[in-house]
């Protein structure tokens, strides 16, 4: 069984750049859609002229390849899955250490909810469609615990048993990884999203980039965030269900159960796509002061939530 983790957050920035027009000599931008992780990938460039535009997004489509043979789990030769496979990875590339040791500061900062780790839990749910036994559920949080993964530049050593999902940060680590690199290369405006969503700058209006908020892919944004510089990660508990039943695709690593959450989605706004990705993550499994609290910790971090009952929580 294969489930992707879905991203929520619909794009409401308007329609920038035709798809026949992305290219023109005349048009000062591109655009390029495609898949990354699972997960849908948007890039839009603006303010180049068209020929420039289209060599930056051919650029960070090959950035995009390079790091989802990284962090992949859906490609069984990505250093993700090697070491998932043989609980060991000489030799890390560098990207894999910073990734990795971010995990850690937002794993410490939310209280241990944030936890790669849950893979293996995850994966009993998704063989029993969301209803796992007891037994089941039992030996896979034996092999869970961020705190017995070894990290160091020469190796990464899992748990006896361990193995690590990256799907809710890593789509963020590679979001400001290619705004890294079209700002590197000459861009000024655009806006990245490659699973989570990214601003360079100002919109083509001249005010902030404005960016939808769902609770699904498919619905309708009822809220609006506006974004210069700054990017926003989504979670939502309910995203994703584990076959028909009531499990959510969010496990609590503590509880080794889905997330009860008090919330319909977190959003989190903060200049790093990967901080914001990981906050939201956690974020789901918090009551409204925690989350509060866990977004203080890091400097430049707002939050848009919503509740079951449809109230709002800003701070």
């Amino acid at each position: 069984m294969s489930l992707s983790r879905r991203r929520f957050i619909t794009i409401a920035a308007g329609s920038l750049l035709t798809a026949n027009s992305a290219f023109s000599t005349t048009l000062p931008g591109a655009r390029w859609q495609g898949i990354a992780l699972g997960a849908h990938a948007d890039l839009r460039l603006t303010g180049l002229p068209a020929v420039e535009a289209e060599r930056l997004l051919n650029t960070a489509r090959a950035e995009i390849e390079r790091l989802e043979q990284i962090f992949s789990l859906y490609r069984t030769d990505s250093d993700l899955a090697r070491l998932n496979a043989t609980g060991v990875l000489h030799h890390p590339q560098a990207d894999m250490v910073e990734l990795l040791t971010l995990v850690s500061v937002i794993h410490s900062a939310s209280g241990g909810l944030f936890d790669p780790s849950v893979q293996p839990l995850w994966m009993a749910y998704a063989r029993a469609r969301g209803t796992p036994d007891r037994e089941a559920i039992a030996a896979a949080r034996a092999t869970l615990g961020w705190s017995r993964i070894r990290v160091s530049l020469d190796r990464i050593q899992l748990a006896p048993g361990g193995s690590l999902t990256l799907n809710g940060i890593a789509q963020g680590f590679i979001t400001d990884k290619i705004v890294k690199l079209l700002v590197a290369n000459g861009l000024e405006a655009g806006l990245v999203s490659v699973g989570e969503i990214a601003a360079v700058g100002g919109s083509p209006s001249g005010g902030d980039w404005p960016v939808g908020l769902a609770d699904s892919e498919d619905a309708q944004p009822d809220a609006t965030v506006y974004l210069r510089d700054k990017a926003v990660a989504t979670s939502s508990p309910t995203g994703t269900m584990f076959g028909a039943g009531q499990a959510g695709h969010i496990l609590n690593p503590v509880t080794g159960l889905p997330a009860i959450s008090a919330w319909r989605r977190v959003s989190i706004i903060h200049p790093s796509a990967a901080i914001a990705d990981g906050l939201s993550t956690a974020g789901v499994m918090l009551d409204s002061a925690a989350l509060r609290d866990l977004a203080l910790q890091f400097p430049g971090a707002s939050v848009r939530a919503v509740d079951q009952s449809g109230h709002e929580l800003i701070a």
